[in-house]
């Protein structure tokens, strides 16, 4: 398959430090994805390589009339105790065998970067819990115990006891763990998707949350997120009372009808 990175400018592999890969592919909701392009716009990340991959749906992207080609984006920060690079995309790739090409050509891709000194890559996403969340959790899941429980120390966070994360979510982190170019660590927050909504911004805060802690990132912050979820909230509560009030008008409807 075609796997064609354009860099943008080039990283002297001598400066990179403890880098970290951070990843938000487009899901369920959108969680993954907004939870990392918040980061990276946060600490000021610049673009590095633009990816071309021939597995991503055969749809252009049109913005403002004008069309582009789907790609994934590396985006790049410097830090004083690890360097972040940031893949995000426009779409996950859509077949088994794209997802396990991708995976291997950006571990290598990283490999050959950073000089075989990447720390660690972190997948996020969603998953829909079997009832309403009070409170946001993350569920935790990786090829490094230790690296786990490091993450299970913070707020909010759990054990992902079992199961399928199924994508590029679960395989890209999975095969860079096991396959030996560094420990995958995939980071999964409650949703309830709601119709007619693209997104839930309470879910991807959940995810900024956990990865501000864990690298102590104190330049993120939270306004955005935080207005968007109250935002959301008064979508909520008016679909649930149109919901009521047309359950109301059909039931007096129906009494009339009876009598």
């Amino acid at each position: 398959m075609i796997f064609n990175p354009e860099y943008k400018f080039e990283i002297p592999k001598s400066d990179i430090k403890n880098p970290i890969m951070l990843i938000g592919w487009p899901g369920i909701a959108l969680v993954g994805k907004v939870a990392i392009t918040t980061i990276l716009a946060a600490i000021n990340s610049k673009s590095y390589i633009k990816i071309e991959y021939n597995d991503f749906p055969p749809k252009s992207i049109v913005e403002k009339g004008n069309m582009k080609l789907p790609t994934a984006d590396i985006y790049y920060k410097s830090g004083e105790e690890h360097d972040f690079f940031f893949l995000t995309a426009d779409f996950q790739p859509q077949t088994a065998d794209g997802i396990y090409e991708f995976s291997k050509n950006l571990c290598e891709l990283m490999k050959s970067i950073t000089n075989d000194s990447i720390q660690m890559y972190i997948s996020t996403g969603a998953l829909i819990p079997e009832a309403i969340p009070e409170i946001v959790k993350v569920h935790i899941s990786g090829t490094d115990p230790n690296i786990v429980k490091d993450f299970l120390k913070l707020e909010n966070t759990k054990l992902m006891e079992g199961g399928i994360i199924a994508g590029a979510n679960g395989i890209l982190p999975a095969y860079a763990g096991v396959k030996g170019y560094a420990p995958g660590v995939c980071l999964l927050a409650e949703t309830v998707p709601v119709p007619m909504l693209n997104a839930d911004p309470k879910a991807s805060r959940a995810l900024v949350s956990t990865i501000k802690d864990y690298f102590s990132l104190s330049e993120v912050t939270f306004e955005e997120l935080d207005k968007q979820v109250v935002d959301l909230e008064k979508i909520i509560s008016s679909l649930k009372s149109r919901v009521v009030s047309d359950f109301g008008k059909k039931k007096a409807v129906d009494e009339s009808y009876f009598r």
